[in-house]
């Protein structure tokens, strides 16, 4: 028998095969050859194991923890002589099968920590201080009717050939420090049953490559801050049931070949300054008037070119005769005891009236003259009214003012600026390391939750650690002098320099 530091080739050389393997080794069998036994931790004690004793308890390695994270694991009771049978091998592997009242237990333990325990309460913890492999030929299944925490200090990689299915019963929530990529080689197909929202802090781009279509069935909100552009290279059509406003405080145009604006019952094109007409553009309505309203000979209206048209009361003017260029004016007398029909250029008398071959006025309608028009005149008073007030005012439109929830959304105000969400502890304790950071957001991170409101005091309370600047009067265990009959006077400490 033979040990690592043992020179076994050079004393078989010395000594020969013979006497190598006899010395030393008793007839009976029961002594130690070599020399190891007894271990350094049993001299001057019992040869029995300590694990069997209860002396000592033999563990798994279950690595240095991860914060947030509790493997909840009871801690083992000692093991009760002689109910603990233990097998440990000379580098340290262990083999116990113990049933201590309470703590029984079976475990299998590499002398580095690894192996398999099995617990008094049903737990069995799975250990290794390196390298896992598990492989499976068929298939594999795994029922766990609790919690589960998956903990991966390095990276994890899921490779699945065929389907991947999670039916989640509750809430699925994914938290990614960094970035997010996802690529869908054929088509996704995302259902949600109640209310989705996204909040995305920066900038968000799309591009679809084929077409687009979106139903909505209930009402729809759209508040942009900056600039928008819609940019459509083919037709793009609005239509809308009800009605529909456009508002811009400075500038509206509409520009196109050619452009449309009807209203089946009533139409509205008003300003105080401006120009509407063109070369070949003809107007048509009942009324014309300028701004001042209808008002006759008042109203401010200007005339260019010719006008045409009929005159209602024309033909019945007293003065109508002093129209001297009219090609059928006649004397207002005459005109008077006209009681026929009178058509266009040619005026022909009834029998009972005296014969007159000079005309008269065009055949005209009676009663046309419109003396107002239906609403109000587009007057500067009227027009700043519109654009100032109801249902047709310019719209102030202002998204998120000063930046309120976006800060509140970014956590700007509320941590000045030093973190942007809500912050882990190992970042609070990153930012804490600069004592300004403490000053300026320590009082919210203990509001929010996050600290406790002791975190400043760098000692734990009534533990006993602490000690008042100035010494106090106490009972002294060493003897003061020579004589041991001073040993239970009192006396104060020599106050300490700091």
């Amino acid at each position: 028998m033979t040990v690592k530091e043992d020179n076994y080739e050079g004393r078989i050389k010395k000594l020969g095969t013979g006497l190598e393997e006899t010395l030393g080794v008793p007839q009976d069998g029961m002594q130690d050859p070599t020399g190891e036994y007894p271990k350094k931790d049993y001299n001057y004690g019992s040869s029995i194991n300590k694990a069997a004793r209860g002396t000592q308890v033999n563990e798994l390695y279950i690595g240095g923890g991860d914060i947030g994270l509790s493997l909840d694991i009871a801690e083992q009771r000692p093991s009760e002589y002689p109910f603990n049978q233990v097998q440990e091998t000379q580098s340290g592997h262990t083999i116990e099968m113990d049933d201590t009242p309470g703590g029984e237990r079976v475990l299998i333990r590499h002398r580095k920590g690894a192996g398999v325990e099995m617990r008094a309460d049903g737990s069995v913890i799975i250990s290794s201080t390196n390298n896992k492999i598990e492989v499976t030929g068929g298939d594999q299944t795994a029922i766990i009717e609790g919690h589960g925490n998956l903990v991966y200090k390095g990276n994890l990689n899921l490779v699945v050939t065929g389907d991947y299915n999670v039916d989640v019963g509750g809430d699925y929530n994914m938290n990614v420090h960094g970035n997010r990529r996802t690529l869908v080689d054929l088509s996704s197909k995302d259902t949600v049953l109640g209310n989705s929202n996204y909040d995305i802090r920066k900038n968000n781009a799309k591009v679809v490559g084929g077409r687009e279509f979106e139903l909505i069935y209930g009402k729809a909100t759209k508040y942009v801050r900056g600039n928008q552009k819609n940019w459509v290279q083919g037709s793009n059509e609005i239509a809308v049931e009800e009605n529909m406003f456009t508002s811009a405080k400075n500038s509206y145009a509409v520009t196109s070949k050619t452009s449309s604006l009807v209203g089946n019952d009533f139409v509205s094109v008003m300003g105080n300054d401006g120009t509407i007409g063109g070369k070949k553009v003809d107007f048509t309505g009942q009324t014309f008037m300028g701004h001042n309203g209808p008002k006759p000979f008042t109203s401010g209206a200007t005339y260019y070119g010719s006008f045409h048209g009929q005159a209602t009361e024309a033909m019945f003017s007293r003065f109508a005769w002093k129209a001297e260029k009219s090609k059928y004016a006649e004397l207002a007398d005459d005109a008077n005891d006209i009681t026929g029909t009178l058509s266009g250029a040619t005026y022909t008398p009834p029998e009972s009236a005296p014969h007159n071959e000079k005309g008269g006025a065009p055949e005209t309608t009676w009663n046309q003259e419109i003396h107002g028009p239906d609403g109000p005149p587009p007057i500067p008073t009227l027009i700043g009214a519109y654009t100032s007030m109801g249902q047709f005012a310019i719209r102030t439109v202002v998204v998120d003012h000063d930046d309120i929830a976006k800060n509140a959304r970014e956590k700007v105000d509320d941590y000045q600026g030093i973190f942007t969400k809500t912050p882990t502890t190992q970042e609070v304790r990153s930012a804490f390391k600069n004592e300004d950071n403490v000053n300026l957001i320590g009082g919210k991170l203990v509001a929010d939750g996050i600290l406790n409101s002791d975190f400043r005091r760098k000692t734990p309370p009534a533990i006993g650690r602490t000690s008042s600047s100035k010494p106090t009067p106490r009972f002294g265990f060493t003897p003061i002098g020579n004589s041991t009959e001073n040993r239970g006077k009192r006396f104060t400490p020599k106050e300490s320099r700091r």
